[in-house]
This record gives C-alpha cells, structure tokens and sequence, in this order.
C-alpha cells in the first residue's frame, strides 16, 4: 500500500496559483476588511439601526420571521396580505404593495438559513445590523471584476479601493442601515457584471442562457430592494441603442439581450413592487424598445447594402425619436411619479415641501461634489479618454453608465452612489493607463529603447509615485473634515443620538421609547412629527399617525398644521385623529454665564430646527413664525403656536456678535437668542395637556452640556377626573 501510495504524484493535485493571483486576493481581501472597519465604525457609539426606514425594514423582516416560526413556508404567503394598522393610523398601511419586498424577504430568509442551518444564535435585530456593512463590504467584488473587464488587475483593485473608502457610499451602508441601497447595489452590480459577460465572443450557448438568466434575475430582484435600481435598466437600453454600430456578434448579442430583459421583467413584475407596472412604464418602454431597435438593425443589415446601412438607421432613429413624443403626448405611458421625474429632469424641483424636507432629496452643492471627487478627477478624464479608444461593449457600459451616474446624482444627494462608483472605475481606468504609460520603457524610432534617458526615466517614476500615493493617501489623512474619509465614517446611527446632530451617545429617545412600551395602554395613539413613526412603532410598540413611508402626504399636511395652529385649533384636530399622547424632540445646548446665569440655546437636529418645515407643509409662511433669518423663533410661534406652547422655554435675552448681553429688545439681525426653562403643561396640570415624561438631558436639574430632550405629553380628555400622574424618567 505504502508503495502505491509513494507511486502517486500528489504534486500534480496541488493546485497551482500564480504569484499575481496570490497578491491580488490577498488585496481583495485587505480591501474589504478595511471596508468592513469603516462601515461599522459606529459600533462605538452602540449597537443599533441606522436612520429610520431600517426600523420598518426590520419589523416587516420579523413578521416574516415569526410567520416561518409558526406556519412554515406558508407563513410567507400572509406577508402579501399584510395590513398593518399600528402605522398610519387608522387607516393603516398595505405593506407589501408600499414596501421595498425583495429587502425583507433577504433579511428574513438570510437570518432563517443562517439560524436554521448554520447554528447562528444572534436574534434577528443583531443580524440585520450587521447586514448592511457585510454587503456594503462584500460590493468591492463585483466593482473588481466590472474594471478588471478594461483595465488591469491594478486598476481594479484600485476601483474596489475607492469605493471601499468612498463617504457617500459608506455613509448610505454601514453599520445599521438596513435599507435599500447596500443590499440593491450589491445584487445589480453583480448582475452588471454577468451582463457584460453576455456578450463575450467565445461564450458557449448554455453559458449565454445561463448568464443571460443570472444577469436579469439579480437586476430583477435588485429593483424589488430599491427603485433606484432602475438606474441600470437606462444604462442597459443606451447600450441596446448604440450595439448596432459595433462591431460584435449581432445575432448573438440580441438573443442573450432579449432573455435578459425577458427575466428582468419577469422578475421585477411579480413584485407588489414596482409590480406589472414596469411593463408598460418608461423603463418597460425603455428596454423592449431599445431591443426592438436593435433587432430592426440586425434586420436592415442582413438585407441592405452596406452604404445604404446608416442612412436607413439614422431615418430609423429619428422616427422612434418622434414615435416616442408622440406616445408620451397622448399618455400611453403609465404615470411617473414626481420623485422620478425630479431625477429626469434634476434642474426642475418638484417644489412640494413634504418632497423638499427630506434630506436625502437635497440637492448635492459642490462642496459636496469637490470633497468627494476631487483627487479623482484627473485621473477619471484619462479613463473616458481610454474607453473612447477602445470601442467594446464593456467600454460602451461604462461611459453610459458613467454619463447616466453623473447626471442624476445632481438632483438626490442619495443617488451620489452611482455618481461615486462611476468615477471610481473612470478613476481607476485612467490611472491605470497613465500609470502604464509612465512606467514604459522610452523609445526611439521603431521600437528601439533609448539609452540616454534612463536616469530620467527612474526619477520620474519615484517622483510619479510619492505624487499618486500622496494624492490618494490625501482623503483619508487630512484633518479637514470636509476631506477626511475616517470622520465621514465616524457618525452615531441615529438613534444613538437621539436623531440630533451631536457626534455622542445621547439615549434620551432610547429612554422615552422604553417609557412609552411600558407606561402607555397597548392601544395608545402618539401624533409626533412623521420622521419619528417608525421609532414610536417599531421600538416604542405604539400606534403612530405618520413615518417616513409618507404614504399619505395629507396627514403630514395635517400634523405641521396642528403643531402650527393656536392651541385650541390644535387640540381639535388631535381630536379628529383620535391621539392619546403628543411627543416632541428638542435638541440644543445647556449653559451656564456668570451674567445671567443659567440658558438654553436651541439647535441641533430637533422639532426646533425642522420647524420650517412645519410650517411649509401645513400650508403657512415662514415669516408668520421666524424672524428673518429664517430659524430663529418670533414671538407668534412663542404665544400663538401649539409648539411654541410644547416647547418649555421661553425668551431671556439675546446675545450680539461682540458677545454683549441684550436684553428686553426685539430681536435684531446677527443676534443668538438664548432662553429659559418654563414648562406650560406641568405634570399637575389639568388640561388641556400634562407633561407625562421627559427625557434626562431636558430635566431642569440636568447638567450643562448638550442636550436631546424629548418630552412626551398626555391629552387630558376627561378634564372632570384628572389623576395625578407620576413624572417618568428613567435614567440613561
């Protein structure tokens, strides 16, 4: 036996692995840990969901979950019948025909296997936030194998770099943020991926199907995670147009693109979400209408004369051109909603207040655009140079991809992504090329390597590289913070610090939602602000008027104007909405001067800042309740609001830009306005509103410092039996 053991080769089983292979993966892999660290840099501040959409994301995650618990396979099935009534009261929600679908099915159905098959222990709150930064991470692979495509290995690996230390990226996937975007960018960018594979020259029929289906599948399920993912689909159908003109396999390419797109209907179509709609809407349009073209072109070309090929596209162009307006003038199209046309058309605002509140619906400014991509840029304009010479498929991809990214990223600082991956590739492409310029041995005539530079030769490449090391090191180094890849990453989730604007723990809304479980009827309704919903739903287990889905821009109008409105007005329409409980969130600062002792002054992510908004969407003007700098509060909000009577301060004394003291005057341009603690509606009130609990860091004994108070009061409706209730506040 020994002896037959000892004939064998077993040299010959050892796989062999080149040396570029070996330093390659082992970059990969350096790469992504360093992704992971950045992504769950907030860990420090705690463990928890990100923003607030990933609360809902969550509890819909669990209703599936616990659904498998008890029915088995079947439970899945009541997801699609799900009314959820403790949102959006008392009309409540359709959640699968409202919801991202495809992002709940992979939390529940990733948390099932890895519990179920591999032994996990972890709840399912601990995997899904821990999710995000894991698929957030995993994405440098599929943008390695997207660049490797035109550049070389070191090109590629310095596309996953960047998008491994990108802000905007990380920023929109790390540690919590269990929402659309990380797990969406992840699927797409794999089936872009398995697309541009689609069309490789020496690919065997089965492989073709095989990638063809792989490819629409993911970007299928991508659009059930985030409509932005329908991004690709316009990429996609710039690149049907434009593959007549070059010079591929035509027949092929049309029969792997019509499987693709039949698949990436299908999918997208079952859906709830954006369900059957896709067919016969702009992307549907979009696709089938791109393939048609190009299979009229194949067509033309098999029966016309090369000369005359051209002339009978262009006429082919323009009438689709004009067949398009007309299909759009008579509305055959089915309805775009605003958002998606604000992304069309980014220089024409929607002008909706509720639209315009939202942060991630700003606009980028080009400090934004500067920070980000700045060091980048030159490099970025050599990579549109080099796929411009190059004449490919893959090319053709990414300058649309490129041109499309750029362009809607104007209008959502959200959609930065794709303006930031777009870059990173064209950054990567032309350093690459650059790169292997400089580091080529000079020439002379035919090919002939010159001898008397090469001392020249060797100083420009030390210099070349400390430059580029220099220039990339640069973002993740500097201390401006504006630059600084590290701070960028460095940011509590949102409910760490209570939704403000504070770099801390600040577990005020932490508290008041463990009150607000344990302390209010099972039944209670709480009217807040609508970016609070999905807290007061998810982690305080209550009933809430409005969130962030804003299903039900009405409602949203309503509340602003209730917390606008003079208080009997106000209470009125707390009435009508049958609320128990009113919670407001108030951020700023606490101190203490010598001349006048103890102040507050207001500011830092609260109801207090996000007043204007109030304001605008309940249909009232600013100036009726700001002075005129737009934020700081005239004395019609202090005396004539329900907030200004919700908020426990009043006005003590302004503070000039010399820092004097100014006291009982109006308030003038320049002046910081400094107030008092006095709370309107005490705990020993009889109505018509009793304080019911604040949180610590708004109590009057609290120390100096920052502050995130949230105080939740209670509707006294029975004015005739008022108990006394008990002020409750847990400590942090």
């Amino acid at each position: 036996m020994s002896k037959y053991i000892d004939s064998l080769n077993l040299s010959s089983l050892r796989p062999e692995i080149s040396r570029r292979t070996l330093v390659v993966s082992i970059a990969l892999v350096v790469i992504f840990s360093a992704a992971l660290l950045l992504r769950i840099m907030p860990v420090k501040y705690g463990y928890y969901l990100n923003e607030y959409d990933p609360f809902f994301d969550y509890y819909a995650s669990k209703f599936l979950v616990d659904n498998f618990d008890t029915q088995g396979l079947r439970g899945f099935l009541d997801y699609f019948s799900w009314h959820d009534y403790k949102t959006w009261y008392p009309e409540g929600r359709p959640v699968a025909r409202t919801s991202q679908v495809g992002l709940h099915f992979a939390g529940a159905i990733f948390y099932l296997i890895a519990r179920n098959i591999f032994g996990l222990s972890a709840s399912l709150y601990d995997f899904v936030v821990m999710f995000p930064p894991m698929v957030g991470a995993l994405t440098i692979f599929p943008i390695y194998l997207i660049a490797r495509r035109v550049t070389s290995p070191g090109g590629s690996l310095l596309a996953a770099l960047i998008v491994a230390f990108s802000g905007s990226i990380i920023q929109r996937g790390n540690l919590g943020w269990f929402k659309s975007e990380p797990f969406a960018l992840f699927l797409a960018l794999w089936g872009v991926y398995f697309f541009l594979t689609m069309f490789d020259s020496k690919r065997k029929f089965n492989s073709l199907v095989g990638r063809s289906i792989t490819s629409g599948l993911l970007l299928g399920l991508a659009n059930t995670a985030w409509g932005g993912s329908l991004f690709f689909a316009i990429v996609v159908s710039a690149v049907f147009i434009i593959m007549p003109f070059l010079n591929i396999n035509q027949g092929k390419a049309i029969f792997s693109g019509a499987i693709f797109i039949s698949m990436y209907l299908l999918i997208s179509a079952i859906s709830p979400r954006p369900g059957v709609a896709i067919i016969d809407g702009p992307i549907g349009i979009a696709l089938l209408g791109s393939l048609g073209f190009a299979i009229l072109s194949y067509v033309i070309r098999s029966y016309s004369l090369l000369k005359e090929y051209s002339t009978i596209i262009t006429n082919v162009i323009i009438g689709s051109v004009l067949g398009g307006i007309i299909i759009l003038s008579f509305g055959f199209l089915s309805e775009v909603s605003g958002r998606y046309l604000t992304v069309v058309l980014p220089f024409q605002r929607s002008g909706v207040p509720l639209v315009e509140s939202v942060a991630e619906h700003f606009v980028p400014t080009g400090a934004q655009y500067f920070s980000e991509y700045l060091i980048l840029l030159p490099f970025a304009c050599f990579g549109i140079i080099t796929l411009f010479n190059k004449h490919s498929i893959d090319s053709i991809f990414l300058l649309a991809f490129a041109g499309a990214g750029i362009y809607i990223s104007s209008s959502f600082s959200r959609l930065m992504i794709y303006s930031t991956i777009s870059i990173a590739i064209l950054a990567a492409i032309g350093f690459a090329a650059l790169t292997r310029s400089m580091f080529k041995p000079m020439l002379t005539g035919f090919g002939k390597r010159k001898t008397g530079g090469s001392e020249i030769r060797v100083g420009l490449k030390v210099f070349y590289s400390v430059v580029v090391i220099a220039l990339l090191c640069f973002p993740i180094i500097t201390p401006s913070y504006s630059f600084n890849t590290i701070y960028s990453a460095d940011i509590p989730t949102a409910i760490a610090n209570s939704g403000s604007t504070q770099r801390a723990f600040q577990g005020d809304f932490l508290e008041a939602l463990a009150w607000m479980q344990t302390n209010t009827e099972e039944d209670a309704v709480i009217a807040a602000w609508w970016d609070y919903g999905y807290w007061i739903t998810v982690m305080g287990n209550r009933t809430s008027l409005a969130d962030n889905a804003t299903i039900n821009g009405t409602r949203i109008e309503v509340l602003g104007r209730m917390f606008m409105s003079p208080e009997a007005e106000s209470l009125e329409i707390l009435d009508t909405l049958d609320a128990d409980y009113v919670l407001i969130f108030i951020a700023g600062r606490k101190g203490n001067d010598q001349r006048i002792g103890e102040f507050f002054l207001l500011g830092g992510g609260g109801d207090e800042s996000k007043k204007q908004w109030f304001i605008r969407i309940g249909g009232m003007q600013d100036e009726e309740f700001v002075e005129a700098d737009g934020f700081t509060p005239n004395e019609n909000l202090w005396t004539n609001s329900f907030l200004g009577k919700l908020m426990p301060f009043v006005n003590s004394v302004q503070v000039d830009q010399e820092g004097q003291i100014i006291e009982n005057q109006p308030w003038a341009q320049g002046n910081t306005q400094l107030y008092t603690y006095q709370l309107k509606y005490p705990v020993d009130s009889n109505g018509p509103l009793r304080l019911a609990f604040a949180s610590s860091s708004i109590h009057p004994d609290a120390p100096a410092g920052a502050f995130t108070g949230v105080l939740i009061y209670e509707i006294v409706k029975d004015r005739s039996e008022v108990e006394e209730p008990v002020l409750a506040a847990p400590s942090p």
